[in-house]
């Protein structure tokens, strides 16, 4: 029996296979959806931004062109269309599926460096149209006009356009390096990177003008009357900050009106004496006293001190107090008129080209009027004044501009203001002529005549520069002055050394050398003409100054050596100065081990 019942015993029937619910395909179904859909929305983003991009950057040169051609107009449309296009990239590139994808690997960084471009352009392009259209109204109407009168009103319009660039070229540039990467393909990055240097170094000039135009108004006497001293200073009779101080002119500036109101010489202010405690103790233990004098006012290594003492000078003389003090030579008045300025008439001397109008004023005056020094003061105090007034006439045209910065840049012009935050202003736009703090792999050199002549306007400086072999650790490095003085054989013994024992001595120069070095630089040895010499080490606004005097004599040069050594970084690779009446010529000799 058992057995027949194990024969009847039943069977398990088959388990049926499961069969998933209908729910979870469904879901399943639309997530591959969902990932298509975004894979495609994001494929979709991606070519509209592309495109965009690829359509702005190929205008962007069309809108150069025009704004270089003062085209407002044509600029004006292209600029509109050029936003439009880039709006719609940054668009394309904000939508949450694209944002989403710049998370995936390898993928994600090419998606996150176009959306940086296209934010970027966005900020850019937005304010462009508008921005065009003030631009074009102020310089329709002209930043200078006939009568010297300056666009106060414009300048003030275009002010909150800088202001606001500056906040979006940060933001655009953050936006450009976010989207930095190595895994970015060159086919990207080799659009964005020159984008992302461009804006790195218009950056700098930009925030400097934002701290420059919010000052110019004042200045420009749009708060009231202003007044202007111009120094005209004379390398002839060299000091760092650009020579003596041999005439002088009066300006008032008022809603932007410039109007010259009085000249005169020097010899209004021999009886006076400036104030030296003014500009600090460190100032009257280098320089004493004399500086209070009218021929030394410029004996230090920066500008402001010499507007402060002039600004005392000229008012212990009885003159008005200026609110801003303009130093500028015969070299720097050339320069600010340019070759192509049509020649000067200057009455004995009849029409002058300026680029004679330094050796006229420096050299063939003296030799015109000889003895009769209140008729050659006459003569450079009207002239120097007249050059002014030229280049005011000018205006602010491009030659003028590109003059202004040739003679801030080679030290032959310089401003002060009285008010602290205008001379902010002027040190942060590099036309103060200050020393400023103390800087790596710069020096500064200057000459002062010792001895009362006008024999500097001969003396040619030239540099050779032996920077270290190494860009680091510690290394030693040489800066070599030559100074070559190619007197003529006749001058007016009014240009010739005064104090020379010997007539044959009366055609030499003497110098002071100044160098300012950073302190941390190490000065191992000064020689002069291969002859090691004891110099004055000192310091002035933190720079090491050190001092030695020379001779040097007609048809002769004489060599100033300065060995170096310390941090390869800090050490001397570049030279300022000196603002002699012949520009410094730089070479680079052999690097030093």
């Amino acid at each position: 029996m058992s057995g027949n019942a194990e024969q009847h015993l039943t069977e398990p029937a088959p388990t049926p296979a499961r069969r998933r619910p209908p729910v979870l395909r469904i879901v399943l179904g639309l997530l591959l959806l969902l990932l298509l859909a975004w894979a495609a929305a994001v494929a979709v983003a991606s070519v509209q931004a592309g495109r965009a991009l690829q359509r702005v950057a190929a205008e962007a040169p069309r809108l150069e062109g025009e704004v270089r051609a003062e085209d407002w107009s044509g600029a004006r449309e292209r600029a509109t269309r050029v936003a439009d296009e880039a709006a719609a990239a940054d668009r394309a590139t904000s939508q949450l599926p694209y944002r989403l994808a710049t998370h995936v690997p390898w993928a994600g960084a090419q998606l996150q460096a176009v959306a940086g471009g296209a934010h970027a352009a966005a900020l850019l392009t937005e304010p462009l149209p508008d921005a065009l259209g003030v631009v074009d109204g102020v310089l329709g109407q002209g930043l200078v006009s006939a009568d010297r009168t300056v666009n106060v009103a414009g300048i003030q319009q275009l002010t909150p356009i800088v202001l606001d660039y500056q906040t979006r070229i940060e933001e655009a540039r953050t936006a450009l390096h976010d989207g930095e990467s190595p895994e970015v393909l060159s086919v990207i990055s080799s659009r964005l990177d020159p984008v992302t240097a461009q804006l790195d170094q218009v950056s700098g000039p930009l925030g400097t003008a934002t701290q420059v135009l919010p000052q110019l108004p004042a200045l420009l006497g749009a708060q009231g009357p202003r007044t202007y001293l111009v120094a005209f200073t004379n390398p002839a009779e060299v000091r760092p900050v650009q020579g003596i101080v041999g005439a002088y002119a009066y300006l008032s500036v008022e809603g932007g009106r410039i109007s010259l109101t009085r000249t005169g010489t020097d010899n209004d202010l021999y009886a006076a004496r400036a104030d030296v405690g003014l500009v600090g103790q460190e100032y009257l233990a280098l320089y004493g006293q004399d500086a209070a004098r009218v021929q030394n006012v410029t004996l230090g290594g920066s500008a402001d001190e010499a507007g402060v003492l002039t600004s005392s000078l000229v008012t212990v003389a009885g003159l008005p107090t200026p609110d801003v003090v303009v130093f500028v030579d015969p070299v720097g008045l050339g320069q600010l008129l340019g070759t192509e300025h049509p020649p000067l008439q200057l009455g004995p001397f009849g029409d002058v080209a300026t680029a004679d109008l330094a050796r006229t004023l420096m050299f063939d005056a003296y030799v015109r009027f000889g003895t009769d020094q209140d008729a050659r003061k006459a003569f450079l105090a009207v002239t120097s004044a007249a050059a002014f007034e030229a280049v005011l006439s000018d205006g602010l045209s491009t030659a003028a501009l590109d003059g202004a910065r040739e003679a801030v840049d080679t030290g032959h012009l310089a401003v002060w203001s009285s008010r602290p935050e205008e001379q902010s202003a002027l040190v942060a736009a590099g036309v103060a002529g200050v020393l400023g703090p103390p800087r790596d792999a710069v020096a500064r050199v200057g000459l002062t005549g010792v001895v009362p002549s006008k024999l500097d306007y001969w003396v040619a400086p030239t540099f050779t520069v032996s920077p270290p072999c190494s860009g680091a650790g510690t290394a030693t490095s040489s800066l070599s002055l030559s100074l070559a003085n190619s007197v003529p054989a006749e001058v007016p013994s009014y240009v010739s050394n005064a104090a020379a024992p010997r007539a044959a001595d009366r055609r030499t120069a003497v110098e002071t050398v100044s160098l300012w070095v950073a302190p941390w630089v190490g000065l191992d040895q000064v020689t002069v003409d291969g002859q090691p010499v004891a110099a004055a080490v000192d310091s002035e606004e933190g720079w090491r100054l050190v001092r030695v005097t020379v001779s040097v004599r007609p048809g002769t040069s004489t060599t100033v050596d300065w060995r170096f050594s310390g941090a390869a970084g800090a050490l001397p690779r570049t030279v300022e100065g000196p603002t002699t009446a012949t520009a410094p010529t730089v070479t680079a000799g052999s690097c030093t081990p």
